[in-house]
Parts: structure tokens; sequence; C-alpha cells
């Protein structure tokens, strides 16, 4: 099994959010480009481009009060062939912080297996723009919701209340897969907390935020989607649209 942990913590100096605290283990990285708005920016990496055999990797993030956080990838996070993989993360956002967690959908090659459960944690006042996103696999190769199984868990908790708790479980012993999501090859939650959310028929609204559902007959389309709908708030958070140039 290949274990590896990192940790992120940033905080607010001098009206700029900035990483004061980053550890990794291979096949983990994070990269901390410079940029002129006040957020600090993280992306996730990984040796190879994604998970393989059993890795077992776990991220743990914590926003300090008054910083604010984006948080990507440098591309799709690939599962790959016969990887029978987990990824946790926890995030803990303190009073007044916030986090933007944007990564790149997840891409389940044929045969493989991903557990994932991510966990946002949020202090009073805390903002959160939640985006957690997945293909039907390699499907320029004819692999179209091939893989073996998915099981996604998402829960966020509001000053010590849980107000979320969601999962998601693919797994073609169930029905195939390729039958059951015709016509769609991507989908997509997004939740927002303490910042407005847009008014769009897939939206539930809640006394403490927004969930979001997104499908598309594309990545490319999703991602159009979600770009639509959601760079409003993120450039509330960032100040800049990160996506802009990319």
């Amino acid at each position: 099994m290949s274990a590896a942990r990192a940790q992120l913590e940033v905080k607010a100096i001098a009206g700029r959010s900035v990483v004061t605290g980053a550890t990794t283990q291979p096949p983990l990285g994070l990269l901390n480009p410079r940029r002129a708005s006040g957020a600090a920016w993280v992306y996730q990496s990984s040796l190879g481009g994604g998970f393989v055999g059993d890795d077992a990797l776990e991220l743990s993030v914590r926003v300090e009060p008054g910083a604010t956080l984006f948080l990507s990838s440098q591309a799709s996070s690939k599962v790959y062939r016969r990887a029978d993989a987990r990824f946790t993360a926890h995030a803990e956002v303190q009073p007044d912080a916030a986090l933007a967690w944007w990564p790149d959908p997840v891409a389940c090659f044929a045969g493989a297996s991903l557990t994932q459960a991510l966990h946002f944690s949020l202090g009073r006042g805390a903002r959160l723009l939640c985006v957690d996103a997945y293909t039907a696999g390699r499907v320029a190769h004819g692999e179209r919701w091939a893989f073996d199984r998915m099981d996604l868990a998402l829960s966020i908790d509001v000053e010590g209340r849980a107000v979320l708790r969601e999962g998601l479980l693919l797994d073609p012993r169930h029905g195939p897969l390729d039958a059951r999501l015709r016509g769609f090859e991507a989908f997509a939650t997004a939740v927002l907390v303490g910042m407005s959310g847009p008014a769009l028929p897939s939206a539930s609204v809640w006394p403490w935020g927004t969930v979001l559902r997104f499908g598309a007959s594309s990545t490319e389309a999703l991602q159009a989607q979600l770009r639509a709908a959601l760079t409003p708030a993120l450039e509330v958070l960032l100040g800049e649209d990160p996506f802009a140039r990319k």
C-alpha cells in the first residue's frame, strides 16, 4: 500500500493570505504559486498523475481566521486500471475564513475503484465554495462508466452542527452503469455556505447554504456549466477568476 499524508495551513498576515505550513509525502504534492490577489492559491499534484494500486492518501487543511484559500488541482484526478484507491480530505475553515475547493473532476479508468471522503468543518462566519465532480472515465479510449466502483462521501459541519451528509455509490453490480447513466458523461455537486448561490432549477436552498447538482454530456460541457454558475461567487472570494487562463 502507498499511504501518504499532506497537511496545509493558511493564515492572514498583513492583509494577505499566506501558506504558513505545507508538508507532503509522495505521491502527494502541493504547489503554491505566488499571486497578486490577497488569497492563497494551492494546487494538488500527484506523482504519475493519479492513483495507482492501493494508494491511500489523506489531506488535512486548516484555514485560519480571516484567511482565504483557493484549492484546486493540476489536472483531473485519474484512478488508473486495477487501482483500489482511497482519498480522504479534512478541511477546517476557522471563523471569518474562506475556502474555495474546486479540483478537476475525478476520472476512473476501466477496472479501477475509488473511495473518497470529503469533510468540511466551518466556524462562525466562514465561507465555503465546494465543487465535487466526476466523469465517465476515458471516453476517448472507449471506456465509458467502465470502472469497478466509485464511492463518494461529502460532509459539512457549520459551527459544530452537521448540516450535510451525503454519499454516492456507483457499482455495476447494482446494474450496468452505462445503461443507467446513458446520455451523461460528467456530474458534479456544488455547495455554497455563507454566500449567495445562483438561482438554478437544480438549487436546493437551506438556512445554512445552497446545494447545486450538475450533469452534462461531456466533461467540457460540465466545466462550462460550473463556471457559468459559480464564477461570480468565486470572484467574490478571490477577487479574480482562477480559470480565466486555464
